[in-house]
């Protein structure tokens, strides 16, 4: 996977976790892990948190095309809405806006989520 699809895939799993304008120690932890698990540079990991809460989620997923990669980023925005076993109508919100943009059917979300949750 490409650089640049691991940043897009961290700004859009750091607008889920403060989606519901609060970040948890989990879900902190959880953006953290994922960036060290993409082995980002300082500068990559500061564009990474810079982006503004209003962004828009489906353009911050525009050329993400691989099946994999969106498979990625489908898992990763579940987990990272999962942290703190909560989900917020804000973070579902976003999480339809993500999949709509990517292909995904919203039932197909809703049943992840649930997933995640249990």
């Amino acid at each position: 996977m490409e650089i640049s699809e691991k940043i897009k895939i961290c700004k859009v799993v750091a607008q889920a976790v403060l989606a519901d304008g609060q970040i948890t120690d989990e879900e902190d932890g959880f953006i953290k892990a994922l960036m060290d698990k993409y082995a980002l540079t300082d500068e990559q990991r500061n564009a990474v948190m810079e982006r503004n809460i209003d962004d828009d989620p489906a353009s911050l997923v525009e050329g993400i095309t691989a099946f994999s990669s969106k498979n990625e980023l489908i898992v990763e925005l579940v987990m990272a809405v999962a942290a703190d076993n909560k989900l917020t109508k804000t973070e579902t919100q976003l999480l339809n806006t993500v999949a709509a943009a990517i292909g995904v059917d919203e039932a197909d979300m809703a049943m992840l989520v649930k997933n995640a949750l249990m």
